[in-house]
């Protein structure tokens, strides 16, 4: 009978307790001890819970590993199967990963910024949180988890929809858990999902340790290694979704900023071949650089960062074998060569993983078409964090374009059209009164707005569009509500107290995140939503035709509440224009996968769109 009580613990991998026959099974599992915290085992290690929120019936593990160090060998490879300890682990150990920051900080100032004075101000306030984040580690592969209790004590018995969450950062710096038990800490949201969700974030190389790429880079290691780390995660989601109660069929890829502009290009995956391994999708504010040189700059920053770190052979060899505060400093150094509000790195073309821009896969439908459904929102105002006002003249403006596009799109023409579509304030008709307007323009249709209608003309009929129009409307200000927890906890002479904080916001705060945690459960934001709430919840429909020139049925959420919109910053005549710009700068290059050509009549251009492109072998 003991052996075929250890098949059907097998079968289900939970063990029932201390006393189980079958201890090294993987599963949640409790001590005798009223007061333990329980376990969970995996194949290759025991993780205890780290805390028990008995208010909401929570428990969080901290610090998971779910993929080997990346160090030495495995630097700039895809993430490997983590190696077996016999160590209780107690998460208390879980660096994050390597970070770095932009040269010249962000804008806090607003146009005020523009003034010396302003100027020499906003790079002080920018510049605060670098000695903060200039921390790290590379052994930095871990995923936080929270579970409702009901899921942990009855794990067989519970199939609850799981959320995996990507943190934003620029892909140079942030965490799983970026403010301790704030962001981005997921029990709020688990807490307003009356305990139907589970909650994942798992951290993902940063900066050159995660998307290196160029010639080199596709010959000798891995690019874009930081979408594997994260599909890593989903992968380990698969895999163990069971032993806590989840459901692996019910996934749900959040993110913001650089998480969404992950999302996006998990979408794209080999050419959108490549199961996402998640069904449904919330993405906020997807952000990116156009990087699509892959033999020109792409090559470039690599060789900018091995001769940092002392590799004058240019090898990956010489870079695994380098010490790690070397290969930190050269990070940073990386980064300090971008120009002011850009960035050095990101998901970038490599013939594989990412073929070719986003953008073109979704507009010649090479894109993972089975998604449910998604919501795609981005903020009122996108763009002012990242121009300082450093820009103050045309010719400033054209170097800034020259930074950003390599030499061979200024020989053919494709800047000078760009400058066209965003003219200098001396044009006659231009829409803009200062330098600055015309590069929150640039910088905001580039990089931000475009991003939210390829992919929901792409999916069209499957999304939710929201524009988040608190005040300030600056970009990432929307993760205040999504992660505020509205309640907490205070001492008192029988055990904790929760005392609502902030309840004006906390208020909004519920409705926001009821809007996210039933669009997790169901697919639709509107079957849970907070309707008897201040501000109550309202109904929120699918944006209109994609034909139109602005989507219409957006939900606003503003100062005063939710309400409908029509989204007259993501007009379908500047997503046009991009998809033409990235086709003209790949096309031009000959970086076009055969099959996959987006044609365009931005400038005219001689010889084969493909003719250099080239599938990497790693």
């Amino acid at each position: 009978m003991k052996g075929v009580f250890c098949i059907f613990l097998a079968l289900i991998q939970v063990c029932a307790g201390s006393d189980a026959p079958c201890g090294s099974i993987p599963g949640i599992k409790f001590e005798k001890r009223d007061d333990a915290l329980p376990t969970l085992t995996l194949p290759y290690g025991t993780y205890q819970a780290t805390n028990y929120d008995s208010n909401s019936d929570i428990y969080t593990w901290k610090n998971i590993r779910f993929a080997a160090s990346p160090t030495g060998s495995l630097r700039w490879m895809p993430p490997a199967s983590p190696t077996k300890n016999d160590t209780l682990q107690d998460g208390l150990y879980g660096p994050s990963c390597v970070q770095a920051f932009p040269n010249k900080g962000m804008n806090f100032l607003g146009p005020g910024a523009e003034s010396p004075i302003g100027g020499a101000a906003n790079q002080f306030l920018g510049g605060i949180p670098a000695s903060v984040l200039h921390f790290g580690d590379e052994d930095c592969l871990f995923l936080d988890l929270v579970v409702p209790g009901k899921a942990v004590r009855n794990p067989s018995g519970e199939s609850l929809p799981v959320v995996v969450w990507i943190y934003g950062g620029a892909y140079l710096f942030g965490s799983k858990e970026q403010v301790p038990d704030m962001f981005y800490y997921g029990g709020g949201l688990v807490d307003q999902s009356g305990g139907s969700i589970i909650y994942v974030a798992g951290n993902y190389r940063l900066g050159a340790y995660g998307w290196l790429a160029g010639t080199t880079m596709e010959q000798q290691g891995t690019p874009n290694v930081g979408l594997q780390d994260q599909r890593a995660v989903f992968q380990w989601v698969q895999d163990y979704a069971h032993l806590f109660g989840g459901d692996k069929s019910q996934v749900s890829a959040w993110g913001e900023s650089a998480g969404a502009g992950s999302i996006l290009h998990h979408l794209i995956s080999n050419g959108g071949t490549q199961d996402p391994l998640f069904s449904k999708a919330i993405v906020q504010s997807p952000a990116f650089e156009i990087m699509f040189d892959r033999r020109g700059k792409l090559q470039d920053s690599y060789e900018i960062f091995a001769k940092s770190a002392g590799c004058s052979d240019q090898s990956l060899e010489c870079l695994r074998n380098a010490d790690a505060s070397i290969l930190s400093t050269a990070n940073q150094a990386l980064q300090d060569t971008a120009p002011d509000g850009g960035f050095a790195l990101g998901p970038s073309a490599d013939g594989k993983l990412v073929r070719q821009l986003a953008a073109l896969e979704y507009a010649s439908g090479n894109y993972w078409k089975a998604i449910d459904s998604l919501i795609i929102s981005h903020v009122a105002d996108e763009a002012e964090l990242f121009v300082d006002g450093s820009i103050s003249t045309d010719t400033e403006f054209s170097s800034f374009l020259g930074s950003i596009f390599p030499n061979y799109t200024t020989v053919t023409g494709i800047n000078n059209v760009i400058e066209a579509r965003y003219p200098s304030i001396s044009t006659p008709g231009s829409n803009y009164t200062t330098i600055t307007d015309r590069v929150k323009a640039f910088v905001r249709d580039s990089s931000f707005t475009t991003n939210t209608r390829f992919m929901t003309d792409a999916y069209a009929g499957k999304t939710y569009n929201m524009q988040y129009s608190v005040t300030p409307g600056w970009h990432a200000t929307d993760l205040i509500p999504l992660f505020l927890n509205p309640y907490i906890d205070i001492d008192t002479l029988n055990g904790t107290l929760p005392v609502p904080v902030l309840p004006i916001i906390g208020s909004f705060a519920q409705a926001y995140q009821s809007y996210f945690t039933s669009h997790a459960r169901t697919g639709d934001p509107n079957s849970h939503a907070a309707l008897l709430n201040i501000p109550p919840a309202i109904q929120w429909g699918k944006v209109g035709s994609a034909s139109a020139e602005y989507y219409t049925d957006v939900l606003d959420a503003g100062d005063f509440g939710f309400s409908n919109t029509t989204d007259t910053q993501n007009a379908k005549s500047a997503a046009d224009f991009w998809v033409q710009v990235q086709a003209a700068v790949t096309n031009a290059g000959g970086y076009a996968p055969p099959g996959a050509v987006v044609q365009q009549d931005l400038v005219a251009l001689n010889g084969s769109e493909s003719v250099r492109y080239e599938t990497p072998s790693s």
